[in-house]
């Protein structure tokens, strides 16, 4: 099955009334996402929400716009004929081409459900006043599941009536006899992917690792490889617009895939740290707080990552920032397990420094921006730039853009914390 991050699910949501029969029915359409359609995908591992899931302030209209965008899969249930679930199917077909599926309460296709949508497979199942029994979940979820598995395998290119008008598909409906050109090799294709990172051109780049990850899915590339390139895809996505709650969580799902709570690998954590790390910074919740440290504390204390390690103690000063705003005494052990981790960070990437081999290291310049931003934190500016000078004659010469701004635009987040907890 092709990898699917994230389905979005248009539909209503409670109870709602039906006059399909020609009597009011009241139908639970809770039932519906619940005993029909999460435990689907579920099951196959594909992050899956409604609108009302979604932890969002403020306007919704954006963000279910942007579900409906940019969701691999979407879900549409027309049952009770609900204006703004039909609405929606709307804008999916004018913004997406494929991967939407049409299902309904029985009642609403028969004799035929509305003549815009008449035309489109919708699959049926059966809801009553007392709600989906265990019987038709259990006949309806087999049903669905192969829908989605075999979304890929689809002779149309589109299933939008838009898309249909203002782009149609001209190709032959068996594919055509041309001669492909040669493939491109893996390293080739992970050297191009790369590149496009350190520009920060953020759609190339995901691009080319999603590429990449099909290669290994093809069996073209090892598969001790994928843990690496979907922390690239990972990576790529939150960075694309890393102000989006929905991108960041795009971007969580994909790891999520590689069981980041259980992992050894420091590059997972670390990611997982970054997006829990930014979602706290767009919403304050401070669950994200404490998720993000831990992340990045566990990266630390496996392996002695430092990248995990001085994003830990980013953390632990910013936690130390917030309670002391509150007024609260504890920001003093915050500060005081900030300074240790800063202490212990600031050791092993030193120590890595003095190595021979230093030089040749493809993450040196990291290792030096690291060591500034610990003498940062001790105020010890003239070390501070030392080193900050060092990392970028090492960002210059690989060309690596990346780097430099992800250190300023931390390092200006720096001056406002140790304005307060100085």
């Amino acid at each position: 099955m092709k990898d699917y991050n994230f389905c979005f699910a248009v539909m209503g949501f409670g109870t709602k009334p039906s006059y399909a029969t020609g009597t009011v029915r009241m139908l639970d359409l809770n039932q519906t996402y619940t005993k029909l359609i999460k435990p689907v995908f579920d099951e196959l591992g594909i992050k899956c929400q409604r609108a009302c899931d979604m932890n969002v302030s403020g306007s919704i209209d954006k963000v279910m716009i942007k579900a409906i965008k940019e969701s691999d899969i979407v879900i549409c249930d027309i049952t009770c004929l609900n204006a703004n679930a039909l609405w929606e199917l709307g804008v999916r077909h004018a913004l997406n081409k494929r991967d939407t599926i049409l299902i309904s309460d029985i009642a609403h296709l028969s004799p035929t459900p509305p003549f815009d949508v008449s035309h489109h497979v919708i699959y049926g199942y059966k809801h009553s006043p007392d709600g989906i029994t265990d019987e038709e979940a259990e006949r309806f979820k087999p049903i669905l599941k192969n829908v989605i598995l075999n979304l890929e395998n689809n002779l149309l290119k589109t299933d939008s009536p838009v898309f249909d008008v203002l782009d149609p598909d001209k190709s032959s409906l068996f594919g055509d006899n041309e001669t492909t050109e040669p493939l491109e090799p893996f390293s080739s294709l992970m050297n191009r992917a790369e590149a496009a990172k350190k520009k920060k051109d953020w759609p190339l780049a995901m691009e080319l690792f999603t590429k990449a990850k099909e290669y290994i899915e093809k069996k073209l590339a090892p598969k001790t490889d994928l843990p690496f390139v979907e922390c690239r895809r990972a990576l790529c996505t939150y960075k694309s617009a890393s102000n989006d709650i929905f991108i960041l969580a795009k971007g969580m799902a994909i790891l999520e895939t590689l069981n980041p709570k259980d992992t050894t690998d420091a590059e997972i954590l670390g990611l997982s740290g970054a997006i829990n790390k930014r979602i706290f910074e767009i919403n304050g919740d401070l669950k994200y707080l404490e998720e993000s440290i831990w992340f990045y504390d566990r990266g630390f204390s496996l392996v002695q990552d430092y990248y995990n390690g001085i994003n830990a103690a980013f953390m632990l000063y910013k936690k130390a920032f917030m309670l002391k705003t509150k007024n609260d005494e504890d920001w003093e052990d915050a500060k005081t397990d900030a300074d240790s981790m800063r202490n212990k960070v600031l050791k092993a990437a030193l120590a890595l420094e003095t190595a021979p081999s230093f030089k040749e290291r493809g993450d040196a310049v990291w290792v030096l921006y690291t060591i500034a931003e610990g003498y940062n934190y001790k105020g010890k500016a003239d070390l501070m730039a030392e080193y900050e000078a060092k990392a970028a004659e090492v960002a210059k010469n690989t060309n690596d853009q990346f780097a430099t701004s992800s250190y300023e635009e931390q390092k200006a987040k720096i001056a406002l914390l140790k304005e307060v907890i100085e």
